[in-house]
């Protein structure tokens, strides 16, 4: 199942690794890459959920793939992009058109992560406890408290 808007447009890439240049370099594969009549490329990520909706993870995702398409092979790509989930088993599917972020704001996240894994910049909490549970560096950190682990 596609959007309406991609119906008419042609496979360009599937399955494909990108490597941007520059600064830093963001290396991102491809679930799929349709070029509609335009000649603009427009990105589609394949996810499998028990909940249809995309997450901030699926833009940050889209967004540096994105930027290293551009980076590889000049062409344009859209600022917009899909997120296809199907439910386990494949039963039901839904599509989510999603915003991308800027170019500039991918390479500040990735300048960001690399201080981060050289230890020249301190992580800080999430904001959603939630996402602790499954933290491997839980301990390690001390936040949440136990109580929120538990629920």
């Amino acid at each position: 199942m596609l959007p309406p808007e991609l119906r008419a447009a042609r496979l360009a890439y599937a399955e494909s690794l990108f490597r941007s240049g520059g600064e830093v370099s963001i290396t991102a594969r491809v679930d799929r890459a349709y070029r509609n009549a335009a000649g603009v490329l427009i990105l589609v990520e394949l996810k499998t959920r028990h909940a249809h909706r995309s997450h901030w993870s699926d833009v940050i995702e889209l967004s540096a793939q994105r930027v290293a398409v551009m980076g590889q092979t000049g062409q344009a790509v859209a600022r917009h992009a899909y997120v296809l989930t199907q439910t386990p088993g494949g039963r039901r599917s839904a599509i989510h058109r999603v915003e991308l972020m800027a170019t500039e704001d991918v390479m500040a996240l990735a300048l960001r992560r690399e201080s981060l894994l050289r230890g020249s910049k301190e992580a800080h909490r999430t904001r959603e406890p939630r996402l602790c549970r499954t933290c491997p560096f839980v301990v390690e950190c001390g936040w949440p408290r136990s109580s929120l682990l538990d629920r």
